[in-house]
């Protein structure tokens, strides 16, 4: 490889560091980079278009000898950018401040309207559904197990007394697409955006100011980057002053888009007990706190 890359970027390696699976940081004579491994091309097509757009809030990525972001690399391929120290501390606070106010700046610049058929909305219903349906599955087979337990723990009666909630939110997640797909019956185009899709604070600059990770950007309605931001770190749930300040007082949600997301927030994440009683009762509470705050936040939006 070090042969590879003095060819094709013209930097001399003299050590390496793995930071993951598919994940190397080089220190090289001319400095230190990173250099990450990818099954394909769609990192180089995605960085085009970013360029296109003049986007200016990815971490900036190098090009080889033939004018290109990826190179080819036995059956996968390899792109570099420069090293970015992240070692500033988490700072939470300001790196979902951050996040918002450039997600918002990421979709407002990307939006187009792509056309679409009726096709595309049944297979989205088709696959909603089967979502929705496969957690009725799991939290009623949950609910049977418990019921046929003549001493239940703390957090399987925990869980028996509240699936309740759970059942409801599920059937307000099956109103609010058949909302939706009534709202959609007669459109022929949706609006769509560059979306990040890989929320984690370790992949955010604010030295830099910018993102350090482009292996999952693509082009997607807007709804889906704030339902994966919440399904990450449902934590920032609690926070939805930083979400209304710094992203809904920038872009407007349209009516379809925004009983998409009520859908998908109410599809109830997924939870299993293990051994450890204190460890289930943390991620039931969790998973009510979650149920409270999605109230909260359909009412924001």
């Amino acid at each position: 490889m070090k042969e590879q890359l003095e060819e094709y970027y013209g930097i001399h390696v003299i050590g390496q560091i793995t930071l993951s699976q598919k994940t190397y940081k080089l220190k090289c004579i001319e400095g230190y980079y990173v250099l990450k491994c990818v099954k394909d091309k769609h990192v180089q097509r995605t960085l085009e278009y970013i360029e296109t757009l003049h986007m200016t809030c990815f971490v900036h990525v190098l090009l080889n000898k033939n004018n290109e972001y990826v190179t080819p690399y036995q059956q996968h391929y390899i792109y570099l950018m420069p090293y970015i120290d992240n070692s500033q501390g988490q700072l939470k606070e300001m790196k979902i401040k951050f996040y918002f106010e450039t997600l918002a700046y990421l979709h407002y610049h990307s939006f187009y309207y792509t056309k679409v058929n009726q096709q595309y909305f049944e297979t989205l219903q088709h696959d909603i559904i089967t979502i929705i349906n496969e957690r009725f599955a799991y939290y009623e087979q949950m609910i049977q197990n418990f019921e046929n337990i003549m001493m239940r723990s703390p957090s399987q009666w925990m869980l028996v007394m509240n699936y309740y909630r759970i059942y409801e939110a599920l059937c307000s997640a099956r109103q609010y697409l058949s909302q939706y797909l009534e709202k959609t019956k007669e459109y022929h185009q949706i609006r769509v955006c560059m979306n990040y899709k890989h929320f984690d604070y370790d992949h955010i600059s604010l030295k830099e100011k910018c993102f350090l990770s482009i292996d999952n950007v693509c082009i997607d309605l807007p709804i889906y980057d704030l339902f994966d931001i919440y399904q990450r770190i449902p934590d920032i749930l609690f926070d939805l002053d930083c979400f209304s300040e710094y992203y809904l007082k920038k872009i407007e949600l349209k009516d379809d888009e925004k009983l998409l997301l009520c859908c998908l927030m109410n599809i109830v994440p997924l939870i299993d007990y293990g051994q450890d009683e204190i460890e289930n009762i943390i991620k039931l509470s969790r998973l009510l706190y979650y149920l409270d705050s999605i109230t909260h936040f359909i009412h924001q939006l």
